[in-house]
C-alpha cells in the first residue's frame, strides 16, 4: 500500500521534468500516465502483440501461432497453409465428417511464434504435443486484430526508483508490445499525444488522451471476430461453476490480491455466493440491457466485498473468463473487475 501511495503522489508531482539533455523537457501528464498493472496495458499489449487467435483452427490455442507457410494433414487430406484464407480450407475438411477425430497434423518441422514474437522451431510432433498439453486453459486475452497502431509513436518514461526521466521512439508492433509488458514497478509511462489509430474499415482514429484510447480499442471488441463472445449467453457463462478474481483495479491502483481465496459462485435464481476459508458471503446478481451493452449488478451482505458492488459493464467474455468495467468520476476514476473460472 505504502509504495501504491508514493506511486500516486509521484504521479501529482511530476507534471514536467528534464532528462539528460538540458535542451529537452519531457511532458508527463498525470491523467495520461499508466504503469504495467494499468487496465490500458492489458488493451495496449493485445492490440500490438504477434496475432496468434486467427489460426487457432490449425493449433488450437490463442498461447502461440504457427508460422506460415505450414503443411498440415487433416483426416487424410493435406492442405498447404499458405496465407489465412487457407484456414477456411482446414475448417471445411473438418466439416465434412461428424466421425472422424479432425486434428492436425503438420509436416515438421515448424516454427511456433508467441506473442512477444519470438519464434521456436518445433522438430517433432511428440515435442509440439508436450508444449500444447503445458498451456492447459486457453489463454483468456486474445490479440485484438481490428485495430492497429499507426507509428512512429513516442513514450515518455519516468523512474520513480532513481528519479531518470527519459523517452523513446517505438517503431513497430514488435517494439511495443515488449515495451508494455518489460515495465517495471517503479516505471511510469505516458504516449506524447497525438497519435492515431487505425480500425479494420481503413478509418484512422485521432487520439488525444488515454480515456480516448481505451474506449477506441474497447468499442472494437465485437468487431474482432477473435475476441467477440459470438453466440455465448452471459447468464449460462456465469452460472456454470465457480470463479475468482484474476484482476481487481480501483481507486487508482492494483487491488486484486484483496481477493486471493475467494470462490465466487452465482446460480440462475439471482443469488450468488463468495466463500473464503470456509466462510459464506451471501449475496445476489441480476443481468439487463443498458443502451448498447449489458449490465452486471452484483450485491453483497457485509462489508468485506463493497468495492464490487456496482453496476459493471460487460466489455467482452468466453467461456472461461469475463471482463468488466464501472465507469465514474467522466474516465478519471473507473474500476475494473475479471472473473477466470476455476
Amino acid at each position: 500500500m505504502k509504495n501504491c501511495c508514493l506511486l500516486l503522489l509521484y504521479l501529482f508531482m511530476l507534471v514536467f521534468f528534464s532528462c539528460q539533455d538540458e535542451t529537452e523537457t519531457i511532458a508527463l501528464n498525470t491523467q495520461n500516465s499508466f504503469a504495467k498493472t494499468s487496465p490500458i496495458s492489458s488493451l495496449i499489449s493485445r492490440v500490438s502483440q504477434y496475432e496468434t487467435t486467427a489460426d487457432n483452427v490449425l493449433d488450437g490455442t490463442s498461447n502461440c501461432s504457427i508460422k506460415l507457410p505450414a503443411h498440415v494433414t487433416i483426416d487424410g487430406q493435406y492442405v498447404y497453409v499458405v496465407s489465412e484464407a487457407d484456414f477456411q480450407t482446414v475448417q471445411d475438411v473438418k466439416n465434412q465428417s461428424t466421425t472422424d477425430d479432425d486434428k492436425v497434423h503438420f509436416a515438421f518441422p515448424i516454427t511456433m511464434v508467441y506473442p512477444n514474437y519470438y519464434e521456436h522451431i518445433v522438430a517433432t510432433e511428440a515435442e509440439f504435443e508436450t508444449i500444447m498439453a503445458g498451456y492447459g486453459d486457453d489463454s483468456p486475452y486474445h490479440d485484438i486484430s481490428c485495430i492497429d497502431f499507426n507509428y512512429p509513436v513516442s513514450i515518455n518514461i519516468y523512474n520513480t526508483n532513481n528519479q531518470i526521466a527519459s523517452s523513446i521512439a517505438i517503431q513497430n508492433d514488435n517494439q511495443l508490445y515488449n515495451f508494455v509488458n518489460n515495465l517495471t514497478t517503479d516505471e511510469i509511462v505516458g504516449f506524447v499525444f497525438p497519435i492515431t489509430l487505425t480500425n479494420s474499415n481503413s478509418e484512422t482514429i485521432n487520439i488525444t488522451n488515454n480515456s480516448q484510447l481505451e474506449s477506441a480499442i474497447e468499442n472494437v471488441i465485437d468487431d474482432c471476430d477473435s475476441t467477440s463472445s459470438g453466440t455465448l449467453v452471459l447468464s449460462d457463462v456465469l452460472t456454470s461453476g465457480s470463479w475468482y478474481v484474476s484482476y481487481f483495479y480501483g481507486d487508482g491502483y492494483d487491488e486484486t490480491n484483496y481477493y486471493n481465496g475467494y470462490n465466487f459462485n452465482f446460480n440462475s435464481g439471482g443469488f450468488c455466493t463468495a466463500i473464503k476459508y470456509s466462510v459464506t458471503t451471501n449475496g445476489d446478481w441480476d443481468l439487463h440491457d443498458e443502451s448498447g451493452y449489458q449490465r452486471l449488478d452484483l450485491h453483497y451482505d457485509g462489508s468485506a466485498l463493497d468495492e464490487m458492488e456496482e453496476g459493471w459493464k460487460v466489455l467482452e467474455y468466453t467461456e472461461t473468463f469475463i471482463r468488466l468495467k464501472h465507469e465514474s468520476g467522466g474516465g478519471t476514476d473507473n474500476h475494473y473487475l475479471n472473473f477466470t473460472k476455476n
